[in-house]
């Protein structure tokens, strides 16, 4: 009987809003973005920050604040917020890393190396690039409407979801510095009515900025190359023959192969093979014949091969392996890669896509 009196006490002491003022006083780093400023070349970090209004429950209305900090470097930026009223600044929660152009222009793995070590820091989290302003964008003077960070946070992780393009995370993009033959392609966002479009990508090698980017239909075709589509893809577009096309993959794959030519450069090949469903191809697509069909697969294919022969012309020319064929070289062909000056001998290489489409929902005779 005493011991169920202490057991029914201790029901009461624990029962109650024990965690409102906990949510209440919790600060949700929704996004970092990073700036320069045009004329000091300081570091500018804006924090988005959500508090839970009228928390209770584990309940409470969502209410962003923005905070703009700055310094001579990133480090004595995040510094400041030691002395401000909405401080401390906990990242471990951080949803978003946001590079400006500018910012991403300016050594900006040297000035984001610190993470890796610093506490509370969310090294798991994408990185993005904004094409425009920070303080423009965040619109620093007054806060952001309630379902902004929301929204933004939901489009990113979908880029990746919906197999658009891949996310790379801050620690990834970080450690790129350090590995010879790591490029990558980092989003590329721009503001857009009240939100943001994806344009394309900015190209790095080695975690600098090549200056070079890609467009969004580029962004698709390094997507297919990869091999990175999940059905949730719709390719829409024009043929020469001026017919349009809309399509779906079903299922595919894409190899790279390479082969050893004496006293040259080895040749690649990356061979793409895919299954569609369409729901456009020109005027006598509600048809779908057989002959119609073969005759539109050969054009499609044409079609796409051309699209990716640009797309490898201008990585090449950035002299950025995100196709990753020096992977495959170091992997696979050790002694085609001793054999090479990597960084000179890329841009020379005989790269050619080769593309094989089949439509899976044609009708029958």
């Amino acid at each position: 009987m005493k011991k169920a009196g202490i057991g029914i006490l201790l029901l009461l002491l624990l029962t109650g809003c024990w965690d409102r003022l906990p949510l209440r006083d919790l600060k949700l780093v929704d996004i970092a973005g990073f700036d320069l400023d045009k004329e000091s070349e300081d570091v500018e970090l804006h924090f988005v920050v959500t508090k839970l209004k009228s928390a209770g429950q584990g309940e409470g209305e969502p209410n962003s604040e923005i905070t703009k900090l700055k310094g001579p470097s990133l480090v004595q930026a995040i510094g400041q917020g030691e002395y401000i009223d909405q401080a401390p600044f906990l990242g471990v929660n951080t949803r978003i890393y946001l590079l400006s152009k500018r910012f991403a222009s300016h050594d900006p793995v040297g000035k984001l190396a610190f993470l890796l070590h610093a506490p509370y820091a969310s090294i798991n989290t994408p990185v993005v690039i904004l094409d425009g302003s920070m303080s423009k964008f965040l619109k620093t003077d007054s806060s952001p409407k309630k379902e902004f960070t929301k929204n933004l946070n939901e489009f990113i992780l979908s880029i990746e979801k919906n197999g658009i393009m891949t996310n790379v995370s801050m620690m990834d993009f970080i450690l790129s510095q350090k590995e010879p033959i790591e490029d990558i392609a980092l989003p590329l966002l721009k503001p857009f009515d009240s939100g943001m479009e994806l344009t394309g990508a900015l190209l790095f090698r080695q975690g600098k900025n090549t200056g070079a980017e890609i467009d969004i239909e580029q962004v698709r075709m390094l997507m297919m190359m990869l091999g990175k589509y999940n059905g949730r893809q719709k390719y829409t577009g024009n043929l020469s023959n001026d017919t349009d096309y809309g399509f779906s993959v079903k299922r595919g794959n894409s190899r790279i192969t390479i082969s050893q030519v004496p006293s040259q450069l080895p040749k690649v090949n990356i061979g793409v093979r895919l299954k569609i469903n369409v729901f456009q191809l020109g005027e006598d697509s509600y048809t779908l014949k057989p002959d119609y069909v073969n005759r539109m697969e050969k054009e499609l294919s044409k079609h796409l091969e051309e699209k990716a022969v640009e797309t490898i012309k201008t990585l090449q020319k950035a002299n950025c392996d995100v196709l990753g064929i020096g992977k495959q070289l170091k992997a696979y062909h050790p002694n085609i890669w001793k054999s090479l000056n990597w960084r000179k001998d890329y841009p020379r290489l005989s790269i050619e896509p080769n593309f094989e489409v089949q439509i899976l929902n044609s009708d029958a005779e």
